[in-house]
């Protein structure tokens, strides 16, 4: 699976990482909603986060050797 990496998908993790690092105002009414507590939420995203790390930490891709521009012509 971690092969499978290319910048974008690299870039994703990094980008779901944050998400989870501080949830949304979204993801928080939706627990709300759902009825799971705060303390519940903070908790399981704060497993994803390190979960998301340790994949970023494993991942074959190094975001350095790609140079090429974020620019599309």
């Amino acid at each position: 699976m971690l092969g499978d990496l290319n910048r974008g998908r690299y870039r994703a993790l990094e980008l779901i990482g944050e998400h989870y690092k501080r949830p949304t105002r979204d993801l928080h009414l939706d627990a709300i909603i759902c009825n799971v507590p705060d303390e519940d939420l903070k908790w399981v995203c704060d497993r994803m986060y390190h979960f998301v790390l340790k994949l970023l930490e494993e991942a074959e891709y190094d975001p350095a050797a790609d140079e090429t521009p974020d620019v599309i012509e």
